[in-house]
């Protein structure tokens, strides 16, 4: 490793999430003569490392009083994805953290909980669509409306009824224990359902994070014993996404070394564009899709603001087609018809 490709490797894994991942790698192989790491190179990866942890810790500390604050409110939130997901972290506070996520399944709650967010956060600079977005202690949160949707609306009414049904069942929620305060998730079988159209969802805008993958493949390992693969499956039936799914654990076999029979979503070998797919994974530049709208000129003609961005995502939705056609075709609409409301009337 030069220190170019060292460089290239920071670069990638603050891009990704995985900094505090690749800092415990490194420290595990500190002993290893072929290491060859600067000493100031070896000085970044602490310091990176060092403010994972300090921000989650604030994080954390937020979670555990926003959540108190929550119940003393008589409302029962439940703590979807980031803090959550670092619970089954080896090192939780390796995690690189993000904004807190609730969700509240009693509809009068999550209007109670939207009025308190109004009252007592401060409002974000860019909203959120279909969410209650604010900040609160330095730290961005969201009220969920929905903990997943897809854009097929013929397959997000099936999502949405197993999200119901699941969450009528008296096993729906588990605890995990944040700061001293007891915090509900869900059932390790609609987490990892959700883990896997969050994959597929950023999969099909602006390519997947290897915080993501490593999030399914820690999930998957630490909570096997108590997912029910019959129902997951079912679900992923339902919804139409074996493909999807059967590529998601692709990646994991490429890039964690799991072996394809213990990935019970998986149906044979590996899918054989997975190796594109992770080229996609660590190319540097991200067309998010965020950046692709169009304008309106001085004349009548409109134009794309970004047509790398444009190019990228008809050549990454073509890609895609064909592991989830039903939800890739309307995915793509939706996009192309949400970047016609940047032209003036």
């Amino acid at each position: 490793m030069s220190p170019w490709k060292w460089d290239k490797l920071y670069q990638i894994a603050v891009m990704h999430g995985v900094a505090g991942l690749v800092a415990d790698g490194i420290a595990r192989l500190s002993d290893d003569f072929f290491l060859q790491l600067t000493p100031q190179a070896t000085d970044k990866w602490q310091k990176t490392l060092q403010r994972i942890v300090s921000d989650n810790e604030q994080a954390n500390t937020n979670v555990a009083a926003l959540i108190g604050e929550m119940k003393r409110l008589k409302l029962q939130p439940i703590l979807l994805k980031g803090q959550a997901m670092a619970a089954y972290y080896e090192q939780p506070l390796h995690r690189t953290s993000g904004n807190i996520d609730l969700f509240f399944p009693d509809q009068e709650q999550a209007e109670q909980a939207d009025e308190w967010a109004k009252e007592n956060g401060e409002p974000p600079e860019e909203p959120e669509r279909g969410r209650t977005t604010y900040v609160w202690h330095n730290t961005d949160v969201e009220h969920h409306h929905y903990m997943a949707t897809l854009t097929n609306p013929r397959l997000n009414r099936k999502l949405q009824a197993i999200v119901e049904e699941e969450l009528a069942a008296p096993t729906h929620l588990s605890t995990i224990n944040i700061a001293g305060e007891p915090v509900d998730t869900l059932s390790p079988t609609l987490t990892m359902l959700l883990i896997l159209l969050r994959i597929m969802r950023y999969t099909l805008n602006e390519g997947a994070s290897l915080k993501q993958v490593a999030d399914l493949g820690i999930f998957l390992v630490k909570q096997q014993r108590r997912i029910d693969f019959v129902k997951l499956n079912g679900w992923i039936e339902q919804l139409g996404m074996q493909r999807m799914a059967h590529l998601e654990g692709s990646l994991l076999v490429r890039l964690f070394g799991l072996d394809a029979d213990d990935i019970p979503f998986m149906n044979g070998e590996p899918a054989g564009e997975v190796d594109k797919v992770i080229g996609d994974l660590f190319t540097l530049q991200r067309n998010r899709h965020d950046d692709w709208y169009f304008t309106q000129g001085r004349n009548i003609f409109v134009k794309a603001n970004n047509s790398t961005a444009m190019m990228w995502h008809v050549k990454h939705s073509f890609r895609y087609f064909r592991y989830y056609p039903s939800e890739t075709a309307t995915n793509f609409f939706i996009s192309f018809s949400r970047s016609l409301s940047h032209i003036e009337e």
